[in-house]
């Protein structure tokens, strides 16, 4: 008996425990209801808010769409606006300094370009000489060859005309030197002198037969010394003691001529200071030669003395060197002058530079005030262009309209 009691008790209590656990269940199942509905609500009136946020987000991206196209629009036309204002400003400005400017340049580059004419004549002039000296010297030593050829044979027959007339060989001496001297490109009054007189640094008359300039203040003394007569009998003899003897008494007159110019003081003559040797010229060439034959010596002797023993051919080569002297002296000093006019040309090229300098720094002063004055006019809250239009906007009279794109370009009051 004792046990069917245990196992109802038992039994009871498992129906016991059941039912409190399905109490228990039901009443979680409640609370849980409710936190879902409460959620639920909470879901929604969140998702109404998103659409509401969203509505307003989509009005106002379309309002900053809008904004920012009235803006890029507006900005456009204040760039154009300035843009071609300051192009006619600058265009007006740019001419009228462009004119003054090239009025201005022309009267700086005037000079220069007169000054480069002058060089290019000089350079041009200075390369013609050169040319033209070249094919002088070819011309000359031929003309020399000929003049040689040709003194030759007028010595020859001139000796038998003047035999024994020392005077009239003198004066015939002179004459074949004299057209040395103008056949060797020197000028005469200007780079050599015929027969002048003068007077010697201790007051003695001297009367030299010719005086050549040199560059540097300097002068030669040119005598011609003719001695025909013992040289005219030494050709016409036959081999023998006669002809040994006429070509003894040859020598013997060329050393008294030498003698004679030793004892002559050319010191000083004519304004410049003379060389210290004097150019005795024989203008027979053979007279010359045969007077050396006759003393190997005498050309050694007259090395320690103030006088030089030359013949024609000697005396044209001499002159036709100093010639050159004078022509290297001319291009020496015409490269002087074009030295001296390339510094005044840099000079003017300086004053150019300078010029557009200063042309460029007008024009940069033009466009900064012009931009001062845009400033002023136009930007800012209280610039000229609001404050004139709210002066119209008040009831003042006024018989022109503001451009539009000055307007654009100063804003508007709710700005």
């Amino acid at each position: 008996m004792a046990t069917p009691s245990i196992l109802i008790i038992l039994f009871l209590l498992i129906l016991l425990a059941l039912s409190l656990r399905r109490i228990l269940a039901d009443a979680s199942i409640k609370g849980e209801v409710e936190r879902l509905r409460l959620e639920v609500q909470e879901l929604a009136e969140l998702r109404r808010l998103t659409a509401s946020l969203q509505t307003e987000l989509e009005i106002e991206r379309s309002r900053e769409g809008k904004r920012d196209a009235f803006l890029q629009q507006t900005e456009a036309r204040l760039n154009t606006a300035f843009e071609n204002l300051s192009r006619t400003i600058l265009e007006e400005r740019g001419r009228a300094l462009g004119e003054e400017n090239s009025s201005r340049m022309n009267q700086l580059m005037q000079p220069f370009r007169e000054q480069l004419e002058s060089f290019r004549q000089r350079v041009d002039a200075v390369h013609r000489d050169d040319t033209e000296l070249a094919g002088q010297l070819k011309e000359q030593l031929v003309q020399l060859m000929n003049l040689n050829a040709r003194v030759g044979e007028e010595a020859s027959s001139l000796v038998r005309a003047i035999k024994g007339d020392s005077k009239k060989q003198g004066n015939w001496g002179e004459l074949v030197i004299e057209r040395i001297f103008e056949d060797s490109g020197l000028s005469r009054g200007r780079e050599y002198r015929v027969q002048e007189s003068f007077r010697n640094d201790d007051g003695a008359l001297v009367r030299p037969d010719f005086i050549v300039s040199l560059p540097g203040e300097k002068s030669v003394v040119v005598d011609s010394k003719v001695s025909l007569t013992a040289y005219e009998r030494y050709w016409g003899l036959e081999a023998g003691e006669e002809k040994t003897a006429a070509l003894r008494e040859h020598v013997a007159s060329v050393r008294r001529h030498v003698a004679e110019l030793q004892q002559k003081d050319y010191t000083g003559i004519g304004g410049n200071r003379t060389l210290d040797f004097v150019i005795m010229c024989i203008p027979v060439e053979p007279a010359w030669q045969s007077a050396l034959e006759g003393d190997p010596e005498l050309l050694y002797e007259l090395a320690g003395k103030n006088v030089v023993i030359c013949g024609p051919a000697t005396l044209m080569i001499t002159l036709k060197l100093i010639a050159q002297l004078w022509r290297r002296e001319k291009e020496n000093r015409n490269a002087e002058l074009i030295a001296s006019l390339g510094g005044k040309i840099y000079d003017q090229v300086v004053l150019v530079a300078e010029a557009l300098s200063e042309a460029r720094r007008r024009l940069s002063a033009v466009e900064e005030s012009f931009d001062l004055a845009q400033r002023r006019l136009q930007n800012g809250r209280g610039n000229l262009v609001r404050r004139v239009e709210a002066i119209r906007s008040l009831g003042a009279k006024v018989s022109r309209s503001m451009p539009e794109d000055a307007l654009d370009e100063s804003g508007s009051e709710e700005d």
